[in-house]
């Protein structure tokens, strides 16, 4: 009987170190806030479209394995995206021309543009929120955590011409690694 319980407190205390183990691998995680940022010119001086109207599409890539986590791509355990913004980086256009359309990330999954007062945006220095849309979120998540890499297009429509701007998209991340 003293061997079984010799060995029943052995075995609970193996267990209890084991978790102690997981307790202290977690707390090696750590939590990188970064942004990955790309630029769109757009120079567009006739309508491309029968009400007045033009249309653009560009694409970009965001690569994991470039700037801040690039240490850590292959020790990552989550990604939460903060948020996703698109600020005017200049703008000689129609005052009243908007911009609109969607990133188009794949898979079936997009991000809306609202319609936005190009000139207005950028003289105020606006940078406008865009929101996750039936989990564009989780999709550019698992596509990161996944293949490191995600490229997507913008597709844009302009209310009127001529435009002639700069755009600039960034993604805000929290990305979580273990370095052990």
């Amino acid at each position: 009987m003293k061997k079984i319980t010799t060995l029943f407190i052995g075995f609970v205390a193996l267990m209890l170190s084991g978790a102690s183990c997981d307790k202290i691998k977690d707390a090696a995680d750590i939590t990188i806030e970064t942004t990955f940022e790309e630029t769109f010119s757009v120079d567009v001086q006739t309508a491309t479209e029968p009400d007045g109207s033009a249309v653009f599409t560009d694409n970009a890539t965001i690569d994991l394995n470039t700037g801040d986590v690039k240490d850590y791509v292959d020790k990552l355990k989550n990604i939460v995206i903060k948020k996703v913004q698109l600020q005017v980086l200049s703008s000689t256009s129609a005052p009243d021309a908007e911009v609109s359309g969607n990133v188009d990330l794949g898979g079936g999954f997009s991000i809306p543009i609202p319609p936005t007062n190009i000139q207005n945006t950028f003289d105020t220095g606006t940078i406008i929120d865009l929101n996750d849309n039936a989990g564009a979120f989780n999709y550019i998540k698992d596509q990161l955590l996944s293949q490191k890499t995600l490229t997507y297009s913008i597709n844009g429509v302009l209310s009127e011409v001529p435009v002639v701007a700069e755009f600039k998209l960034i993604y805000t991340l929290d990305v979580t690694a273990n370095p052990l």
